[in-house]
């Protein structure tokens, strides 16, 4: 384990593993922990297998501002410089997908592979919508009835879905229903990363900046035309929009949808999504 100073922030990150480098992005409200029990474990007996907590999560430091996906992916280019990275796979889930994303455009020559795993593209898909994928799980369904939100006419649904979901577990409320994989978890240590993303979502600014687009689709085309690209998707998903608008950009991303995957498939399905991956990275 590690602590590196990126830009006056310190970002905290662990290593294990030799081999060939191959670097995870937790999502939104995550952290470094999201990977270690069912990838960076089995992996590390065929690669150096790189987590770190994004700013602001786990036990990197929280900034006034500097969240945007461009931002972010900054970061990754100063820890990456920092503990002497030159060359990686990258996977990266949810938001974290769109740092890998905006890292890669920005240094595709440092990137050997992409997996992006149910991320949402700004630039690609600047709504999020309720009808992008109707279905609701059980767990939502709980949420969106203690919520009072139209949830129909919501535009950000995935972000506001994670926030209505820390202040009700912020305040200990009682949500009767679960999925096989929830955010923040359950008991003492839910309600303390709850606080905590509320009180990062709360700062001004970064709301907005959470939402802004980094490249654009023309970008994105160009830099990434020559980059392995695996794009990993829930069949249940309201980020299969970006899948779409990622596979038509560059013809050769390999697509997989998860059968019955929710946005947490990485977990919930890592049974079959990992093989996928170790797969690619051959």
């Amino acid at each position: 384990m590690g602590e590196t100073v990126v830009g006056g922030v310190k970002l905290a990150w662990q290593q294990m593993g030799e081999g060939p480098d191959l670097v995870f992005v937790h999502g939104l409200a995550a952290s470094r922990a999201f990977w270690f029990a069912q990838y960076a474990l089995p992996l590390q007996h065929r690669y150096r297998c790189t987590m770190y907590d994004l700013r602001g999560h786990g036990y990197s430091d929280k900034a006034a501002s500097g969240y945007s996906s461009t931002a972010l992916a900054g970061d990754l280019a100063g820890l990456l410089d920092s503990i002497g990275i030159e060359r990686c796979h990258l996977v990266g889930h949810s938001y974290g997908g769109g740092v890998a994303l905006e890292y890669a455009a920005a240094q595709p020559q440092r990137v050997q592979s992409l997996c992006v795993m149910d991320t949402k593209v700004n630039a690609l898909q600047p709504r999020q919508m309720l009808a992008d994928m109707p279905y609701l799980s059980p767990f939502e369904i709980d949420v969106a009835r203690q919520s009072g939100i139209d949830w129909a006419v919501e535009e950000q649904i995935g972000l506001r879905f994670l926030e209505v979901v820390a202040r009700l577990k912020a305040g200990n409320a009682e949500l009767p229903s679960r999925d096989a994989v929830t955010p923040f978890g359950e008991g003492r240590g839910a309600a303390r990363t709850a606080r905590a993303w509320v009180d990062l979502i709360d700062t001004p600014g970064v709301r907005e900046q959470l939402l802004q687009p980094g490249y654009g689709a023309d970008v994105l085309a160009e830099k990434l035309r020559d980059t392995p690209l695996l794009l990993i998707y829930g069949e249940l998903s309201r980020c299969m929009p970006s899948c779409r608008s990622l596979g038509a950009l560059l013809p050769q991303a390999e697509v997989e949808v998860v059968p019955g995957g929710g946005h947490f498939f990485p977990l919930s399905h890592a049974a079959s999504v990992r093989p996928r991956l170790e797969h690619f990275l051959r």
